[in-house]
């Protein structure tokens, strides 16, 4: 019975080998067929399975491990129009630390891709002029050029590149070049740089093109492009600034509320109203500006253009004494 039970389990055992040993034929004939498919499409000039069959070659997956061949089988991919491809090659040829380093083959194959609407070799480009890199010389005039395409390839690029030139983060500081590229992304509809670029201009004091700029921003519901319209408009046109500081206000611009409550509440640039003037100081109020929340207990205090409210100041003051504001901790006790 024992004699049974071994010969039993040595069978069972070599069973299991020969399963596992056709299961490993079974694989490897299954990728033996699908490298012969790769190789197959490749040769009819699929680019996307030249780059997978130099991938099997550069990794050893499959087929003998061989570098040159991965490396040329990626330039066919490239040559074939995968312009992610050429790209990536180029980033090779670029880095100085690789036995492949070729920057003037990097150039030219980053040219290729960026022709290609490529916009990771456009962006390269830019820097390696903007920069300098071995041989090739800084070419400021040049970078923008390439930067620019890389802009119009993707507008939110187009903030990312002005704001690099005006902070001097990566780029060197130019604030033209940001102007002209945050003018750029506000043609392509990008609301941060019509913002953007309309504080510029009114840092320049280019009044006139900075109305322009913040306007379309504002009309991107760009809270703060909204309060400065306010405030530019608000010795020329009461009205219009009247109606930035609103849009400004429904945006989240406590300081617009804030601005309006008080315009509301002196009279002076719009006709005083108590009623308008604690709807607009109430939206800062909640927004927790101490102020606000100070002139409408200060309202209801004295009962200016509304009914005296002991409680509703008191509610209010309170308020005040826990955003900041000191006398109005003060005048509690």
């Amino acid at each position: 019975m024992k004699k049974m039970f071994t010969s039993f389990v040595i069978l069972l055992m070599v069973m299991t080998l020969n399963a596992k040993v056709e299961s490993e034929k079974s694989i490897d004939s299954k990728e033996d067929n699908k490298t012969e498919k790769t190789k197959a499409a490749c040769e009819k000039g699929n680019a996307d399975e030249c780059f997978n069959l130099g991938v099997l070659y550069h990794n050893g997956t499959s087929v003998k491990k061989d570098l040159d061949k991965a490396f040329e089988l990626f330039h066919k991919s490239c040559d074939l129009g995968s312009m992610k491809v050429c790209s990536r090659l180029a980033l090779t040829y670029e880095n100085n630390e690789s036995k492949r380093y070729d920057i003037n083959k990097s150039l030219k194959l980053y040219e290729i891709a960026c022709d290609g609407k490529e916009i990771r070799a456009c962006e390269s480009l830019g820097f390696i002029y903007e920069k300098g890199h071995g041989v090739v010389k800084k070419n400021h005039l040049k970078s923008v050029d390439y930067f620019l395409k890389t802009c119009e390839l993707e507008s939110a690029a187009c903030s990312k590149i002005a704001y690099a030139y005006e902070t001097g983060t990566n780029l060197e500081k130019d604030l033209n070049a940001s102007i002209k590229f945050y003018v750029k992304g506000c043609e392509a509809n990008e609301t941060r740089a019509c913002s953007s670029a309309g504080r510029l201009y009114l840092e320049n004091n280019d009044t006139r093109k900075s109305k322009t700029f913040l306007t379309k921003a504002c009309q991107f519901k760009d809270a703060w492009s909204c309060s400065e319209l306010g405030t530019l408009y608000v010795k020329d046109d009461t009205n219009l600034s009247k109606d930035y500081y609103d849009k400004a206000c429904t945006f989240g611009n406590r300081s617009s509320c804030l601005t309006l409550g008080m315009q509301y509440l002196k009279g002076k640039e719009l006709k005083k109203d108590a009623v308008k003037a604690i709807d607009y100081l109430t939206k800062a109020c909640d927004k927790a500006d101490a102020k606000a929340c100070a002139l409408i207990a200060s309202i209801y205090l004295k009962g200016e253009g509304v009914s005296p409210n002991k409680i509703k100041a008191l509610s209010f003051s309170d308020r005040a004494c826990r955003y900041g504001d000191k006398s109005s901790c003060q005048s509690k006790k």
